[in-house]
């Protein structure tokens, strides 16, 4: 969970430049298309990346804009599948969307893999609706709403393997992951880690995310029915938050987990302190966690092209890093790692 500069960072960049499909011949046949699960509450737009058949759909590149490189795709092309798929669902982070981890989507369709992508309401970029940001136990919802539609979808749920389910989640979007999987919020719990000084930056946001609000009582009735046991694996790539889960639900959770962590803190997220903090209370034989020595939060997003930054600088000082790597590598040498850690997990568990 990215902290409040960053979230806005992330916000501006996405409405300042909504996605410019530039049309080109895709490298690999990577179908995309999105659809809307409609409830009068909660209304979803669930972006979908998958194999597709090979020239159906049209070329386009998904996501290309100044400040972020595209990846090409079919778009509205047929699945292609011979045999049912492994399905991921995934989540973005605070005020991030579908085009956040549109490059790691797209690289697990092409092993093969449905990929499914809600955007949150209340806590998306197009829709921070405060009411919807309040009500945390909505986020898990969400991908498990996905699921169900998914299954239970007459183009869909024949091609998708039920025993094969993980979900994957960025900053927020992992905190949510990790609830599903039976990470078991807690307010007052959280109160209490929030008088680290070094935490300040993800629990600045507790009154907004609604979770300063709950007694006990609330949190454990809030709780009830978020772990969904068709979740086989999960990935939290650099989390916030994580201090809101009690140490005796993160213990009992029995799904492989992989924690995927920035190195270099240039967000005030101290992974050692947020994923660290599940690492220390998940159980070790069922958990790979993994330090990334030349991360960012930000490098888990998409590769900024040249000027990009000085896009980002222009609407909002400062924020710029959004787009920065490391000295001596570079955010595709990074997401190569990162996607490398991703797809080996998922292969060993899915």
């Amino acid at each position: 969970m990215s902290g409040s500069a960053a979230a806005s960072n992330e916000a501006r960049v996405a409405n300042h430049v909504q996605t410019s499909e530039l049309h080109a011949a895709p490298e690999n046949d990577i179908g995309f298309q999105q659809i809307r699960l409609h409830d009068d509450q909660r209304p979803l737009t669930v972006s979908l990346w998958y194999p597709a058949q090979r020239h159906s759909g049209t070329p386009t590149r998904l996501g290309d804009n100044p400040v972020f490189h595209g990846v090409p795709v079919l778009k509205e092309a047929r699945l292609s599948a011979s045999k049912p798929l492994p399905l991921i669902v995934m989540s973005h982070g605070y005020r991030g969307n579908w085009r956040n981890l549109n490059w790691l989507a797209a690289t697990i369709a092409r092993q093969g893999y449905l990929v499914a992508a809600p955007d949150h309401p209340g806590t998306t970029t197009f829709d921070t609706d405060p009411e919807q940001a309040a009500q945390w136990w909505q986020r898990p919802r969400d991908l498990s709403r996905t699921l169900d539609w998914l299954l239970a979808s007459p183009a869909y749920g024949s091609h998708i393997d039920p025993r094969r389910i993980g979900a994957i989640g960025h900053s927020q979007g992992g905190w949510t992951v990790v609830s599903l999987a039976g990470g078991q919020v807690s307010s007052s719990h959280l109160a209490h880690q929030c008088r680290e000084p070094r935490l300040s930056n993800g629990c600045g946001l507790i009154t907004e995310l609604g979770l300063s609000q709950d007694s006990d009582l609330q949190g454990r009735s809030r709780n009830l029915g978020l772990h969904d046991p068709r979740v086989t694996a999960i990935i939290s790539l650099d989390l916030g938050l994580a201090n809101s889960f009690t140490p005796q639900s993160l213990a009992a959770i029995t799904v492989p987990t992989l924690l995927l962590a920035a190195g270099v803190n240039n967000h005030n997220l101290p992974q050692a302190l947020e994923s660290g903090y599940l690492a220390r209370h998940l159980d070790p034989r069922l958990t790979d966690y993994q330090v990334l020595a030349n991360a960012t939060h930000s490098t888990f997003m998409g590769r900024c092209k040249p000027g990009g930054k000085a896009i980002v600088e222009e609407e909002a000082p400062g924020e710029g890093k959004v787009c920065d790597s490391v000295p001596g590598t570079t955010r595709a040498r990074e997401h190569q790692a990162i996607a490398r850690h991703v797809t080996d997990f998922l292969a060993r568990h899915l």
